[in-house]
């Protein structure tokens, strides 16, 4: 095997081709297709602007709890018949929510289209909100609830967040709690529903065998002429919280550390997507060859990026042994002290780009993947770049700049949050 040269070396991947459109209609309703002629299948979705982040506190959950409600049954459909009618073409319909956005998704045959659009856009516009429907999902929500808190994994990055983001709604969690959803009433989801699943939060989304004039037709007589609010949004202000530790009935340390990144919009965030890939973003990453490979002092250790409309996070993930933990995290420290010190080296600034750019070309050979990136692009930015243009800004990015930014990021406060079983050692107690 020959190893791609590691400076200036390669042929270039070229970006992927697209054909996208964007309309916004007399409501408000903004529409963006990619079409992909060749496809044998289309990926429909509708965002709708408005999160966790959005939720006052004391009903801290009502986004997600409203996306659950949504495929319970519309006014015309039974929970029972939208599943029905969505299997029996193959497809598949569902949603998730974020901290700034719920998404609703089908992906159909492309000669199923016209079912697909109608069926998503009904959930979205007319749901039943029906009171039984509420309490059984209820219930299921706190199932849901339960068996998060029984992950440490997810109890630790929970903890995470809420230590980057102290007092503030982006460091909550997005299921709410087990007290918010157990107060929650019917009347606040259908007034949280009735209030932002309005015009001025919607973009429907279609990738794949479409047309743009197509959606845009199915779209036109959808979800009324009240524009609606938008969210009107404060940052989170400075300072977080260094180290939280909770004890469990586990075997292994889990620990997640974080530092406050950047926006979507901010222009250095095609510097940190390098950073990013360096830390802990792949299997050459500094992290997993020296703790994993090196050293094994644990099975799996990545980083991950998430990005807000003001602010956003670097965060790194591991797990190990009780007696292990200490050593682990001197290896992270160092790791990092050290990018934040003097950035990264032209072979790993040339590695990371055409790691990207790979993962670009192969993740657009999905219709799925381009319709995530439209409807993410347009809530978040308000604005869609060409992925050429965006490819472009990468490959402009310098080790100057990664390391300007690896200070600006990794030389920041960190917080680290950890859970484990007791007798952590005593660096890693709260």
């Amino acid at each position: 095997m020959t190893i791609p040269p590691s400076v200036g070396g390669g042929t270039r991947v070229p970006p992927p081709t697209e054909d996208v459109r964007r309309s916004t209609l007399p409501n408000g309703v903004r529409v963006l297709t990619d079409s992909v002629p060749h496809a044998q299948s289309v990926a429909l979705s509708v965002w709708v602007g408005v999160g966790s982040r959005d939720e006052p506190e004391a009903d801290a959950g009502a986004s997600h709890f409203l996306e659950h409600l949504l495929f319970k049954g519309t006014e015309t459909l039974s929970a029972q018949e939208l599943s029905i009618a969505v299997d029996s073409v193959g497809g598949e319909m569902n949603a998730f929510t974020a901290n700034e956005h719920t998404t609703y998704f089908a992906r159909v045959p492309a000669g199923e289209l016209d079912l697909g659009t109608e069926l998503l856009l009904d959930v979205v516009e007319a749901p039943a909100l029906r009171d039984p429907d509420f309490e059984s999902e209820r219930d299921v929500i706190l199932e849901e609830l339960a068996a998060a808190a029984d992950d440490p994994d997810d109890v630790a990055s929970v903890a995470l967040f809420e230590a980057l983001f102290p007092g503030h709604p982006l460091g909550r969690e997005v299921l709410g709690t087990e007290e918010s959803i157990a107060s929650l009433r019917r009347d606040s989801v259908a007034e949280f529903f009735d209030t932002w699943y309005r015009p001025a939060s919607l973009v429907v989304v279609a990738a794949g065998r479409v047309t743009h004039d197509s959606v845009v037709e199915a779209v036109g007589s959808r979800f009324g002429s009240t524009l609606g609010p938008t969210p009107q949004r404060s940052a989170p202000t400075d300072g977080v919280v260094e180290l939280t530790s909770l004890t469990r009935p586990v075997e292994s340390v889990h620990l997640a550390l974080g530092w406050r990144g950047v926006s979507a919009s901010d222009d250095d965030r095609h510097a940190l997507a390098v950073l990013h890939h360096v830390v802990g973003g792949g299997p050459s990453s500094r992290l997993f060859q020296e703790a994993r490979e090196k050293r094994g002092l644990t099975y799996s250790i990545v980083s991950a990026l998430s990005h807000n409309v003001d602010c956003g996070a670097l965060t790194v993930h591991a797990s190990t042994s009780t007696g292990k933990a200490g050593e682990l995290m001197t290896v992270v420290d160092g790791v990092v002290g050290e990018l934040a010190a003097n950035g990264v080296t032209e072979g790993e600034l040339d590695r990371a780009k055409r790691s990207i750019r790979g993962g670009c070309a192969i993740g657009y050979e999905d219709v799925g993947a381009r319709m995530m990136r439209l409807g993410s692009d347009e809530v978040m930015r308000g604005t869609i770049d060409p992925v050429a243009d965006e490819l472009e800004q990468l490959d402009g990015v310098s080790a100057v700049d990664v390391a300007r930014v690896a200070r600006r990021v990794l030389g920041s406060p960190r917080s680290l949050a950890v859970v484990g079983p007791p007798g952590l050692p005593r660096s890693l107690q709260a």
